[in-house]
């Protein structure tokens, strides 16, 4: 196997991990937002009237989802220009590779930093309180939020004393055997013992960010190597045809 063919094996294999990270990294964006969603379709829209800051959890999805389509559509063009030999097609495959290894650290470096932020905390926190409240006037929003604590079994919006204020009991949704009691009591051990929907869904948040960003890190390794190999099979076929070309303006080798 020549030099050539294997640096072309190399990108195959590379390119094929770079297009599974983006169609992943897309997937979780797409997941991320439908979770953001269930939560956010639960406040009082009046009272974010005025609000129109952009927070950090709204903006996350979006990223991963174009990030991830876009190393997709570079993957397959890394892998269309090794497979035809194309200059042209490595050249924009390396240059977008490295807007890509760039863009994923400023993203990741970003999440790092504003992940942890306050302003994370009071948005989630906000969503899911606001969540709640509405849903003791709302049996659409009560099934709901009850939806929510069943998957993050987690009960009211601080714990489970939430429902003291307007209930004699705990709802399904925070008893461990949910599908076989009807109600649990406030003695209720594994009831009591669940931390509120807020503090869960900012930690789910957290460390749904923190490891896409982590692993995005990982992946920008790889992706410099394929940058670095699709430069060398550049330059390499340049050279093949620059040697062509001598040998057909020069005489033969006969």
């Amino acid at each position: 196997m020549g030099k050539e063919e294997f640096m072309k094996s190399v990108l195959y294999v590379l390119n094929i991990i770079y297009a599974i990270f983006g169609f992943v990294t897309a997937a979780v964006g797409i997941w991320f937002f439908v979770q953001l969603t269930e939560f956010v379709t639960l406040r009082n829209s009046n009272h974010y009237l005025l609000d129109y800051r952009v927070y950090w959890p709204q903006v996350a999805p979006w990223l991963f989802i174009l990030l991830g389509l876009f190393v997709m559509m570079v993957a397959f063009c890394g892998y269309c220009g090794a497979n035809r030999e194309s200059r042209g097609l490595l050249g924009i495959y390396g240059l977008f590779m490295i807007l890509i290894v760039l863009g994923q650290i400023i993203a990741a470096s970003l999440i790092f930093v504003y992940v942890d932020g306050e302003d994370t905390d009071r948005f989630i926190k906000d969503t899911v309180y606001d969540g709640y409240y509405n849903s003791q006037a709302n049996p659409d929003n009560l099934r709901a939020f009850g939806r929510i604590e069943r998957k993050l079994r987690c009960c009211g919006a601080n714990d489970a004393r939430d429902y003291r204020s307007w209930r004699n009991d705990l709802p399904l949704t925070c008893c461990l055997d949910s599908y076989y009691r009807a109600t649990c009591d406030f003695t209720d051990k594994e009831a009591n013992e669940r931390l509120g929907c807020a503090k869960v869904a900012a930690a789910y948040t957290k460390i749904i960010s923190s490891v896409i960003a982590g692993v995005s890190l990982i992946i920008s390794l790889l992706e410099i190597t394929g940058v670095v190999l699709a430069w060398k099979l550049f330059h390499s076929l340049r050279e093949v045809e620059h040697y062509i070309t001598e040998r057909k303006e020069g005489e033969t080798e006969c």
